[in-house]
């Protein structure tokens, strides 16, 4: 780390802890662990960017049984002597101003906030400015402090640092709802490529080991644990990324992952990759179609580069590897069946078994009255053993009805990580009866499969 860091924080120590504040929450708007799908009260992705808004800091997130509600998105300190070249506040970085705020000032704030009604939790990490304990100890006085001195009942999402000790991590679990540690790479060279002082084995995965022990065993407030990878400039391919997700899944007990695209952070870092917004997109459908289609890792769809298909969205890539299943008879499908064609997703699948119990489907309307996109889905399905009239078909759609056109270096069939390969039908036990989304309004609960 440079050696003026600390220097830099003291000669920033005379700015309000409104303004420290201020700059915190802008540097954290880098970690998307908090991201969101959903929209804020302007209508807008995400956060609202305007700087005469007070709310700019503030994120919308789905709460069961709450709706949408807005979290807080802060750093405990921006000084971080690591030299990460996909992050923001890395020692690289000499233009950042570094500054830290005490948890005394930041929970006085927070709890401002929580009394006016603008938030309901917080989201907080910070960087790694002394040893992982020390920097992770910040982080648990605030949270101390919020659950003691303010008895705040709400949401705390804590980020994990690589390397903190087991017990700073038992005392997260026990102050947090949820707890992350970000993985970034999914390989050990691609680490060591863009994060030189991180150790995957024994700085990251250990740490998710002993929080997912503790929150499969139930005995901490934290009922999840989630991770993030930086997609681009390590260099692994989405089935690089895709095996070490399932695998997280499976082994770790991990709940979600999120995926960043990099974008430059900083003028001495690598420009961003092509694509990366759009792979960003690709490896979030694919991650929805394995924690709530019933799909697996080898039934994922890649490129001769091993890289999701940019061009079709993964549900699409799965149809046309797989002409042999279409059309399908969507009267007296299973729900897994359903599940596979485009158009239905697990809201109108669940609607048409429920329907097929006491009725049968005769037309395409039928379909679109319980949620089905039709003319997506009218390429691939059958009624009644008859096709449906094909509007409209997109080029995708096209090259299922012309095989011919269908890419012959698509492939399938990616064996998952582990010593012992699992059964097609394995699940993952760190999701089992939670839901993937909450449902917002009048929607429909989504749920993992």
């Amino acid at each position: 780390m440079n050696g003026n860091v600390k220097y830099t924080i003291r000669m920033y120590s005379s700015l309000s802890a409104f303004e420290k504040l201020e700059q915190l929450c802008e540097s954290a708007r880098y970690d998307v662990c908090l991201a969101s799908c959903n929209s804020n009260s302007s209508g807008k992705q995400g956060r609202s960017k305007s700087p005469k808004n007070p709310n700019q800091w503030l994120f919308p997130r789905a709460m069961p049984g709450k709706g949408q509600v807005s979290m807080l998105k802060v750093l405990q300190s921006n000084a971080c002597k690591n030299h990460c070249s996909y992050c923001a506040f890395s020692a690289q970085n000499d233009g950042l101003r570094r500054m830290r705020i005490a948890p005394q000032e930041l929970a006085r704030l927070f709890m401002q906030f929580v009394y006016k009604g603008w938030v309901h939790g917080i989201f907080l990490s910070t960087g790694i400015r002394d040893s992982p304990d020390k920097s992770m100890e910040d982080l648990l006085q605030t949270a101390e402090i919020l659950r003691f001195k303010y008895r705040f009942s709400g949401y705390i999402h804590l980020k994990v640092l690589p390397g903190c000790s087991e017990d700073r991590i038992q005392t997260a679990l026990n102050l947090a709802n949820r707890v992350s540690i970000n993985l970034e790479s999914a390989t050990l060279q691609g680490l060591a490529k863009v994060a030189p002082e991180k150790q995957m084995k024994s700085g990251l995965l250990k740490r998710m080991h002993w929080m997912g022990r503790s929150i499969k065993m139930g005995e901490v407030r934290s009922g999840s644990q989630t991770t993030q990878f930086v997609v681009g400039p390590s260099g692994e391919n989405d089935g690089d990324i895709l095996k070490t997700v399932d695998w997280l899944y499976r082994d770790l007990y991990v709940f979600r992952s999120y995926f960043s695209a990099y974008q430059q952070p900083h003028k001495k870092a690598l420009p961003s990759t092509p694509n990366g917004l759009v792979r960003e997109h690709r490896l979030y459908q694919s991650d929805f179609l394995l924690r709530s289609y019933g799909f697996r890792l080898p039934d994922l769809v890649f490129d001769d580069q091993g890289n999701l298909p940019l061009h079709v969205d993964p549900k699409m890539a799965y149809a046309l590897k797989n002409p042999h299943l279409y059309p399908m008879e969507v009267n007296g499908a299973t729900l897994l069946d359903l599940l596979k064609i485009p158009g239905i997703g697990p809201v109108s699948a669940q609607r048409l078994v429920e329907f097929s119990k006491s009725a049968s489907l005769s037309e395409l309307k039928d379909l679109r009255n319980l949620g089905v996109l039709t003319k997506r889905a009218a390429p691939w399905i059958l009624i009644n053993g008859k096709k449906p009239p094909i509007l409209e078909a997109s080029p995708a759609q096209q090259a299922w009805l012309f095989p011919q056109l269908s890419p012959e270096s698509w492939s399938s069939g990616l064996i998952p990580l582990g010593k012992k390969v699992p059964s097609s039908d394995y699940n993952y036990p760190g999701q089992r009866g939670k839901m993937v989304n909450y449902p917002m309004g009048n929607q429909q609960p989504v749920y993992c499969r």
